[in-house]
This record gives structure tokens, C-alpha cells and sequence, in this order.
């Protein structure tokens, strides 16, 4: 998602149409071909089932296209060929080549009892919360593997569950612009931000304070040269109006 220096980029409100960047003849390095943009619309839509057309996952967002290389080529996806062989059909021999997924059965396979051991997305920790504990989630907007609906979807689960003002004292999620799989795809902030999150979460089980705001980060030959407010869902960081758009003192926290 690119960086306007006013609002750090929320994907949902972005509103790309690939074809923009298509080919006006043929083809080039620097603009995609009438296939190519339908396939960048189909990945943007997400997984359907191609009978129904039932969605059955979340999308990626614009802004994480630098990740869709490691789902493409003639090799299937290994973290995703490897479930689906040793989880839901339990046949290390399956290979989705020869063998293609039947969408309006095989999806119910993964719901399997023994197959949830491998998924912490109980909305329930009323007993977690009774005990004082405090759930601080984040999310990279830019993040192609989990897409960032899983953490979204997740989160507003748990709100709907325990009640929205339990929920408020206890779990905040920080959706973070830029941020892949762990990792920053543009250089809006390093990796200092983990730690601050970590402060944060001791603050707030300290305080019986949620955090309002956490600062992330940009540095260079050792020196900060950007920092930015990263807030708490559905809040987004919207700059103030004056001042440099490099200093998080210049943007706030507020509702898209």
C-alpha cells in the first residue's frame, strides 16, 4: 500500500482496478497483459468455490502483491500442499496436480476435530480475561500468507463473544501498514516496533490501561528518520493537517 503522507494506508479503502496498468499493445516490462490483469482481479476477489462461487477465504490487500511470488510457479505452495496432505486427506502422496481439491466436500475435511489443534481461533477467553489477562494482536496489512481478514474477523469474534466493553479492556489488534509476514515490504517502519508492542502489552497489564497508540519506526545509518502512530482497530493514523508527515505527533488516531 503506498504511503500518501497523510493517511498510512489503509488497504480496504483503496479502490486499485489493475487495468489501469495494462498494456495499451502487447506487451512490456512495465504494464500487464489482459490475462495478467484478470488474474491480479481474481487474486484481489480471493478464493471461491468455482461452482458456487461461494467465497471461501479471505483476499490478500492491495499492497501485497511483493509476497504472490512465493504462491506462483508449476510447484504447488509447500506450507499449503503439505496440510492438505497430511491433514485433510492424510495421504503424504496427494498432489493437488493430479488430484484437484473438490470444493463443496474437502473444505468440510479441515474442520475436523483433530484437525483444529493447529488453530487458535476460539473467540472464548472469558476465563483468560477473568484472570486479568490482557490480548494484544497485530497484523500486517501487507501480509499475503495470512491474509489480514483472519486476524480482523478473529478479533471482532472475540468482541461479539466477551462484550464490546470487556473486549475494550482487554484485547486491542494494531493492524500495521506495509508489514508482510513478519516483515516490512516498504521502509515505513523496522522492526523496533516489536519491542515497544511488547512494552505496551507490560503497560497495560500494569496500568489497566489499553494502549492508545504505539509508535513504529523508520531508521537509517542508526537515526530514526520517520516515526508513525500504529492504532488500535478500526482506527487508522490520519495526519493532522501541519507539520512534517515524518513525525507521529503530526497524526492522529481516528475512525475511517
Amino acid at each position: 500500500m503506498r504511503r500518501t503522507g497523510r493517511r498510512q494506508g489503509c488497504p480496504p479503502s483503496c479502490k486499485f482496478d489493475p487495468g489501469v496498468v495494462q498494456c495499451k499493445a502487447g506487451d512490456g516490462a512495465t504494464c500487464l497483459t489482459a490475462p495478467q490483469v484478470e488474474a491480479v482481479r481474481k487474486i484481489y476477489a480471493g478464493p471461491t468455490n468455482p461452482r458456487t462461487r461461494e467465497q471461501l477465504f479471505y483476499p490478500p490487500q492491495p499492497g501485497s502483491e511483493l509476497t504472490w511470488a512465493q504462491f506462483s510457479g508449476p510447484q504447488p505452495f509447500g506450507l499449503a500442499a503439505d496440510f492438505f496432505k497430511h491433514f485433510v486427506y492424510k495421504d503424504p502422496n496427494w498432489d493437488p496436480r493430479t488430484r484437484p481439491i473438490k470444493y463443496d466436500t474437502d473444505l468440510a475435511l479441515i474442520e475436523r476435530p483433530e484437525n483444529l489443534v493447529i488453530n487458535g481461533a476460539n473467540p472464548n477467553i472469558s476465563e483468560f480475561v477473568k484472570r486479568g489477562g490482557k490480548l494484544l494482536l497485530y497484523e500486517g496489512w501487507a501480509d499475503g500468507t495470512i491474509p489480514p481478514g483472519v486476524a480482523i474477523n478473529y478479533y471482532k469474534k472475540v468482541v461479539d463473544t466477551i462484550g464490546a466493553r470487556t473486549a475494550q479492556d482487554s484485547v486491542g489488534l494494531f493492524m500495521v501498514p506495509g508489514l508482510t509476514h513478519c516483515q516490512a515490504a516498504t521502509d515505513d517502519f523496522d522492526s523496533g516496533w516489536h519491542g515497544r508492542m511488547v512494552g505496551e502489552l507490560e503497560q497495560w497489564i500494569k496500568n489497566k490501561k489499553a494502549p492508545t497508540r504505539i509508535i513504529a519506526s523508520s531508521s537509517r545509518d542508526g537515526k530514526v528518520i520517520r516515526t508513525r502512530p500504529l492504532c488500535p482497530y478500526p482506527q487508522v493514523a490520519t495526519y493532522k493537517g501541519t507539520g512534517s508527515s515524518d513525525d507521529a505527533a503530526n497524526f492522529t488516531c481516528k475512525a475511517p
